[in-house]
């Protein structure tokens, strides 16, 4: 009955309680992303994910624009020549010191890559090893503090300067930010969203491609074989069930969040310009006919 109640407390501390609370600790840090707030008012930008796509896209023709990228797309062959505004990392997986499927090591490499013209858009709790670290002191960094998930039950917050619902993928995390830099039109690129689409087997193989080799060759279906890497407490099962479910929990995330700036910021306007996605949240545009229109 205890751990009912318990259950039962947590969500509502987790997704309304929590949040405020770590607004008012964190206010002096995250004020500091009003520099930003409504600063792109009448201007496009470009959310560019790591989808098939990408490779028929000519980024000179983005070099002008203003365009969002996440996670390892620097490592990208032709990010030199889209040189992007923006880049975010908001997964944890970045950050946490000492567990061997991590990719601290890519962070910090990042800080050596990452062209000092490009800002840096960094999960809060990141700070702490990016202070230990000393790194992106050359670049703008502007920190974005999550708590709790995007849920129908109780309201939640889009804006940057306080606590924001944590966004489940980078490319949702790059549409909060535009929206909250106050671009009113932003065209996903590289968004095909079809993670379902192949099965449980060849998921895992893709998802370990940035392990260390002997987590990569590790059987994962082994608990006790997982221990030795501080993964038992964070992994369910790799199963297509628990894919469904965290997909299904995504694009909730983009339904409410498009919902909201719908209602919040009526003049802002979301499209998807990747051929053959998943993701119709949005509505549909051609890319072609978006960079040929005239702004």
């Amino acid at each position: 009955m205890l751990g009912k109640f318990e259950r039962i407390f947590k969500y509502p501390y987790r997704n309304f309680i929590a949040p405020r609370i770590y607004s008012i600790r964190d206010r002096k840090i995250l004020s500091r992303n009003l520099a930003v707030k409504d600063k792109y008012s009448n201007q496009r930008c470009f959310v560019i994910g790591s989808g098939p796509s990408i490779s028929d896209i000519d980024f000179a023709q983005l070099q002008n624009e203003y365009t969002f990228v996440c996670n390892e797309f620097d490592k990208n062959p032709r990010y030199g020549i889209l040189k992007p505004k923006f880049h975010i990392t908001s997964d944890s997986a970045y950050y946490t010191d000492g567990e061997a499927e991590y990719l601290t090591e890519q962070f910090k490499l990042k800080d050596k890559t990452i062209p000092t013209t490009t800002s840096m858009i960094i999960n809060l709790a990141a700070k702490p090893f990016m202070d230990k670290y000393s790194l992106f002191k050359r670049h703008q960094v502007y920190y974005v503090g999550t708590q709790g998930i995007f849920t129908d039950k109780l309201p939640f917050n889009i804006e940057l300067d306080r606590y924001i619902p944590y966004p489940k993928n980078s490319a949702l995390m790059c549409m909060l930010a535009a929206v909250y830099m106050d671009f009113q039109e932003i065209i996903l690129i590289g968004c095909e969203h079809g993670f379902l689409n192949k099965p449980i087997t060849v998921l895992m193989e893709h998802s370990a491609d940035d392990y260390p080799d002997d987590l990569k060759h590790a059987d994962m279906y082994d608990q006790e074989a997982m221990k030795k890497f501080n993964l038992a407490k964070n992994l369910k099962r790799p199963t297509y069930e628990n894919a469904v479910a965290s997909v299904l929990q995504l694009f909730k995330s983009y339904r409410l969040f498009y919902d909201k700036v719908k209602k919040i910021h009526p003049n802002t306007n979301i499209y998807n310009a990747t051929p053959n996605s998943f993701l119709d949240v949005f509505p549909f545009v051609n890319l072609d006919d978006v960079l040929n229109k005239k702004r």
